[in-house]
């Protein structure tokens, strides 16, 4: 299992136990979890804080998303831009000195700057090498007397002279004597390149010069780089020993911290995980300045969101017993919040999210009644809220309209992100937490729907999802083929073009007999560009006799075949033919069930697991969800077990759409038995003591020997009586099982 842990307070994903020795490892389902609804939205820090605005995001970063790379190349540009319109006022001219403008700093930062956010890849790639002769005066005489003296300066420091450092020093300083009017562009960055390029063991001259970028940037100074942050952030760090650390307080640091993660920063999104638990135990001076700053007050929400989730280890919608002590640290931020005044819907909707993972309901129904009416984590946790008082139809009206905000796409980004997490410890990331959280919504809506017995809505749902077999389960057992054919016509059925998401398909080779369709959609490969909901489908069918509409959903070589057993099958089942056409039709129609039987007839979900190949037992979720008090076995062996009563327990309409639309044969491998039964039809037209009668018995008798010995048993005991005289029969009689019979079997299909 997939399981969200804490360990004081950090989030940890551990890996999944998995039900078998050796793996392979299998996606979390969602309608296995008997309070899964109830598990609050998922979160990840840092995808959380991106979605926080400041007044000082919407021009720094233009385009970008926040905590994508900030390339200072493609920032600097963007300055020049500005800088050169006045200075160039023709277009074209301008062009192509920006071009060439870029040339030179791509080659000069490809020599100098090795760090992942100087330059795009396709900057790096057309970078010539630096040139030592300093020949592009043409560029040089346009630009502002800063910005001159800046590249100077940066020219000489990629110089490999002994004084090198000390003439490009000499260059900065020159920018910073200029007047003020005089030096707008380029004097953060020289006391950026002063403060980088000293001694790094003289604390007070790097002190000095970081104080410096940081007033510089304060006081208006262009700092398209945002240095001013850096250096804030350099500053203030808990363990920094320079001289001027006392200018930063707590606050300004933490602020720095995230606004240089949301901003792109090298590195700052790593480190922003482990620099939002600094400085962060509850002080009521820290209290009084953080809420006094509208963004760190929600950011250090967002925080207090993911230590209240772990601090009760919430999994599966079920949380631990652990209480938060009043004078806990977690606990003195609640009430500073609750004395401080909310400032704006969006926060009241943090504090519910707070309240709910923090298991304090009561305040967490206040908090969501003042939040957006549209806002999704609000309208989840009311949904949830909902579901936890049994009120299904405020639950399915609450999730509705989650759903109804999600974007119509196809991924696999949950499966993924569930998969990658048994070798990663972060593999839920602020970059694929919307995709991932998706599916989490969906997956409520849908369980919701079941709850109010709306099957084709909740089909619907989990059809645009990556939870496969759920939705399986639900197209194959819970409504009825002519529903099923209703909403794949009325395409209310999602496209997903795989069969399950777990491995790499493999392009269909040319299928020329029954064995070769064996091979090609067996196991584990999927059909490249194919519907999975139309190969299931095609499967019922199948499974169902509605033979012509199989044909026509499967696959085209699937189809061919289906054909030829349809014709084969028909004809067994013809009374107006003879005994003989009718038993070597059936056991044509059983060889082929055997064989074929999982890719044409198979149930995705259980009993057969087709969606794994039928490889491994997933279990039934069919009897699972019957239960009225289920059980969950935390380590696959039973010696760990915890018992709950589910939230939306499986109502009465669909215990019995279960038991009405599921197979005949609810075992695992149905087909075989299926194939068994028909060769026991085909066997019953035969004549007694006949050497053909005695081989169709035995042969279909050991298909089932080691599945059901029971069932397989009367095979032996029809062979052996009813063909005394055949030596195969005999030989089975004298060792009291079936003997060995070399069976093979294949059909031409092309």
């Amino acid at each position: 299992m997939f399981a969200w842990r804490s360990f004081l307070g950090w989030p940890i994903f551990w890996g999944m136990i998995p039900l078998f020795a050796c793996g392979p490892f299998f996606p979390e389902n969602a309608l296995d979890k008997p309070k899964q609804v109830l598990q609050p939205p998922l979160f990840e820090f840092t995808g959380e804080l991106y979605s926080l605005s400041d007044s000082l995001l919407d021009v720094a970063l233009g385009s970008r998303k926040p905590g994508s790379p900030a390339y200072t190349l493609d920032l600097e540009m963007t300055e020049m831009e500005t800088v050169m319109k006045a200075r160039i006022p023709d277009d074209s001219r301008r062009a192509d000195w920006l071009k060439a403008y870029r040339a030179l700093r791509a080659s000069m930062i490809k020599e100098g700057d090795r760090s992942q956010n100087a330059m795009q890849a396709e900057d790096r790639e057309a970078a010539k090498a630096y040139a030592k002769v300093w020949d592009e005066q043409k560029v040089l005489n346009d630009l502002p007397e800063d910005i001159r003296l800046y590249l100077e300066g940066a020219r000489l420091y990629l110089d490999t002279g002994d004084d090198a450092v000390k003439r490009a020093q000499a260059k900065w300083q020159q920018v910073l004597a200029l007047p003020e009017a005089e030096r707008k562009w380029r004097s953060t960055w020289a006391a950026w390149m002063l403060f980088r390029t000293a001694k790094p063991a003289d604390d007070v001259e790097c002190g000095r010069r970081l104080a410096e970028v940081r007033e510089l940037s304060q006081k208006g100074f262009a700092d398209c780089l945002h240095l001013g942050i850096e250096a804030t952030y350099i500053l203030g760090r808990p363990g920094s020993d320079l001289p001027e650390k006392g200018q930063v307080n707590p606050v300004e640091w933490k602020r720095a911290a995230y606004l240089r993660a949301i901003l792109g920063h090298s590195r700052a999104e790593a480190q922003v995980r482990s620099d939002r638990w600094a400085q962060s135990d509850w002080s009521e001076e820290l209290a009084a300045q953080t809420l006094a700053d509208p963004f760190l007050r929600q950011a250090q929400l967002l925080h207090l969101i993911e230590v209240a989730q772990g601090a009760l280890g919430w999994y599966n919608g079920v949380h631990g017993n652990t209480i938060i002590p009043l004078n806990d640290d977690l606990e003195s931020w609640l009430k500073s919040y609750e004395k401080a005044e909310v400032k704006g819907q969006r926060e009241a909707a943090l504090l519910a999210w707070l309240y709910y993972n923090a298991a304090r309901f009561s305040e967490a129904k206040r908090w969501v009644k003042m939040a957006p009416e549209e806002d999704v984590i609000a309208l989840s946790i009311r949904g949830k809220l909902a579901a936890m008082e049994g009120k299904k139809q405020e639950t399915v009206k609450a999730f509705a309209a989650v759903a109804k905000q999600m974007p119509e796409v196809q991924d696999r980004a949950r499966a993924d992100m569930e998969v990658d997490g048994q070798g990663s410890v972060r593999p839920l990331t602020a970059h694929n937490l919307q995709q991932v959280r998706r599916h989490h919504f969906l997956a409520d809506y849908g369980t919701a729907q079941l709850a109010v017995n709306d099957f084709t809505g909740a089909l619907a749902t989990f059809s645009k999802t990556d939870y496969w077999p759920d939705t399986a389960y639900i197209a194959e057992r819970l409504i009825s083929v002519e529903e099923l054919l209703v909403m794949k016509r009325a395409r209310k059925l999602a496209e997903l073009k795989r069969e399950d998401g777990y491995v790499v398909e493999t392009p269909p080779n040319k299928v020329h007999s029954i064995k070769d369709l064996s091979d090609q959609y067996g196991g584990w490969r999927g059909v490249r560009g194919y519907s999975s909901m139309d190969y299931l489908i095609g499967r019922r069918l199948a499974r169902e006799h509605y033979f012509k509409n199989a044909e026509e959903m499967l696959p085209e070589d699937l189809g061919k075949a289906l054909e030829v057993y349809a014709q084969a099958y028909r004809l067994g089942h013809d009374k107006k033919r003879s005994k003989a056409e009718r038993a070597a039709a059936l056991w044509k129609a059983a060889q082929m069930h055997k064989i074929v039987g999982d890719v044409m007839f198979g149930f995705a979900g259980g009993p057969d697991h087709f969606v794994c190949g039928c490889v491994f037992n997933l279990g039934n979720m069919a009897s699972f969800r019957a239960q009225k008090l289920w059980r969950e076995d935390w380590y696959g062996d039973g010696t760990d077990t915890e018992s709950y009563t589910p939230v939306f327990a499986a109502t009465a309409d669909e215990k019995w759409r279960a038991r009405h639309y599921g197979p005949l044969v609810d075992k695992r491998y149905h087909f075989r038995y299926v194939a068994a039964n028909l060769a026991w039809e085909a066997a019953a037209l035969m004549p007694d003591d006949d050497p053909q009668t005695a081989e169709v018995l035995c042969i279909a008798g050991t298909w089932l020997k080691y599945l059901s010995p029971v069932l397989a048993d009367r095979f032996y005991k029809s062979m052996v009586r009813r063909n005394p005289n055949v030596p195969l029969a005999q030989v089975a009689d004298k060792k009291r099982w079936f003997p060995k019979v070399e069976w093979d079997y294949d059909l031409i299909l092309r």
